[in-house]
């Protein structure tokens, strides 16, 4: 009788631990989270992929294929929003925090700058072609980090000469 009520009870727990493992933040994410998560003007957020792909649809417009593709296998994102004098008042740096995405296993696929912005955006690898995309935004005043989970075909983003663009 005994083993039989600690069956249910270890798939159970077999579950949980499989569902909230899937939905863990990377290291990276957490460590930057941990840093400023107290203070004041830091704002985080957590959005499952079900809700994030209303919110676009609701967004975007009617026919930007591109974006819905792009977010049908997105199952989770994270993001945090952090006054960049934050940084300085820890010396802390966001060169710094890009190294530590590097030893993370974050690979940096690009980096833009536009009229003051810098946003680099970086890809990791994981299981079940399910990979972590990390975004940084650096403004003027703030920087904000996306974290994804999910899968991006980078097909998606080919034009008609097959050559991968981010213009369109």
């Amino acid at each position: 009788m005994k083993s039989a009520m600690i069956k249910p009870a270890a798939i159970i727990a077999l579950c949980i631990l499989g569902i909230t493992s899937s939905f863990a933040q990377s290291k990276s994410f957490q460590t930057l989270r941990n840093h400023f998560i107290d203070n004041e003007d830091v704002h985080a957020f957590s959005i499952g992929g079900f809700w994030c792909r209303a919110a676009m649809s609701m967004v975007a417009d009617e026919g930007d294929e591109l974006l819905n593709d792009m977010m049908d296998d997105i199952d989770h994102i994270r993001l945090i929003v952090i006054p960049k004098a934050d940084f300085g008042k820890q010396n802390l740096t966001l060169g710094g925090f890009k190294k530590y995405l590097a030893k993370d296993a974050f690979e940096e696929m690009m980096s833009v700058r536009d009229k003051g912005d810098h946003v680099s955006i970086f890809m990791r690898e994981d299981s079940n072609k399910k990979n972590r995309y990390f975004v940084l935004v650096e403004e003027s005043t703030e920087v904000v980090a996306i974290e994804m989970k999910g899968y991006i075909d980078p097909e998606l983003f080919k034009n008609e000469n097959n050559k991968i663009t981010f213009n369109k």
